[in-house]
């Protein structure tokens, strides 16, 4: 890592007091500052952060190294695996669905699987809208982490695997494991494989493939030209990707690129720029450079507390990441990635950062860059 030179030095003598008390950070000279101590503190190999107010772009400032053995310094151009924040765009893509009246969110889903999927021991099924909150009861067993695929895209198909995760005579099935004791909609779990069924979902309803829907309805339209689920369409764009890497004892080791069989819920690759686009849509009732992403009445409902009694940060696969600032977003976490956007909807501010090491405290980040974006 580079050492901050004697301007940042001197700055963060007068920004670094108490840990409890917040940074006031005035001025981008601080903020980069405040950046490159970050960086060091957190051991992180790169860090993206961007800062934005509506279709401007406020701030960014790409640091450290996407490639560490080869020096290669981290830019605006290069592809960070997004983690879980691949979410949004998952439950964007089934929302738009809903919007061309395919679906109502509290349907049954199995009336639009070509397979069933039943809790054990529960009657109630689960609707689009569970899905979208986490309450489907569909958990995250041992057979959810099988399928890494390094180098290259996964083998088995998203259908195939999640046919065979949640149909009694599917080869990865175990019902204590992959399924929560409890009815659908009474509990709030974080699920992973619930995330990927919504790529099943989206694929059986708009009759396409859903790496191909995204493309068509989500990332075209937004100019998303360096945004991929395929590991291997990413590879062969002559894009930089960044590499992930782990920490420990004063060395890094570059984790090979990877997916997942369940992709649809953290495998998205994508910039800060091009994620800027997709969210400052959604901090604009939908829109972006003209382009309708989603109907204003639809992202209202997606940032709005959906299960107050179970979990009230908890919109349609999005959070209330900051109640105090209103600040919607996601995080996500992943071998070798740290990742967290948030926007607030109200004033269009909204940040995006995005690390190459897993642990990284990109809330804290997000926040401080949240209120510097106040002050720009």
């Amino acid at each position: 890592m580079k050492n901050i030179g004697l301007i940042y030095a001197i700055v963060l003598i007068s920004l670094l007091g108490c840990d409890d008390e917040p940074l006031v950070i005035n001025n981008t000279e601080a903020f980069d500052a405040y950046l490159e101590e970050t960086l060091d503190d957190q051991n992180s190999p790169a860090l993206s952060v961007l800062i934005f107010e509506g279709e401007t772009i406020l701030y960014e400032h790409y640091l450290g190294q996407s490639d560490v053995e080869n020096s290669k310094a981290l830019t605006q151009n290069d592809i960070f695996l997004m983690a879980s924040v691949s979410k949004m765009v998952t439950g964007t893509a089934l929302l738009q669905l809903y919007e061309d009246d395919k679906f109502d969110l509290d349907d049954n889903i199995n009336d639009y699987l070509p397979f069933d999927v039943v809790i054990p021991n529960q009657s109630r099924p689960i609707s689009f809208r569970m899905l979208l909150t986490h309450t489907s009861a569909i958990e995250d067993g041992p057979n959810a982490e099988l399928f890494y695929s390094y180098g290259k895209d996964s083998p088995l198909e998203l259908g195939a695997y999640m046919e065979a995760y949640l149909v009694p005579s599917g080869e990865y099935y175990n019902a204590s494991d992959n399924f929560y004791n409890y009815a659908p909609g009474s509990k709030h779990d974080y699920s992973n494989m619930a995330s990927a069924l919504i790529g099943v979902l989206v694929e059986e309803i708009s009759n396409q493939d859903f790496t191909d829907y995204c493309r068509e309805h989500i990332f075209q339209p937004l100019n998303m030209n360096d945004t991929y689920w395929s590991l291997d369409a990413a590879l062969e764009s002559n894009k930089t990707l960044v590499n992930p890497y782990e920490y420990a004892s004063g060395e890094y080791e570059a984790i090979e690129h990877y997916t997942f069989a369940d992709y649809p819920n953290g495998a998205l690759r994508s910039t800060a720029r091009d994620m800027m686009k997709f969210l400052s849509a959604l901090a604009q009732e939908g829109t972006f450079n003209n382009q309708q992403l989603l109907d204003t009445s639809t992202v209202s409902e997606m940032l709005k507390s959906q299960i107050p009694n179970l979990d009230d940060t908890m919109g349609l696969h999005a959070f209330m990441l900051d109640a105090d600032e209103s600040i919607w977003g996601h995080n996500g976490s992943e071998q070798g990635v740290s990742t967290e956007v948030g926007f607030n909807p109200s004033n269009d501010i909204g940040v995006i950062v995005l690390s190459n090491l897993q642990d990284v405290d990109v809330n804290g980040i997000l926040l401080e860059a949240y209120q510097f974006g106040l002050k720009l």
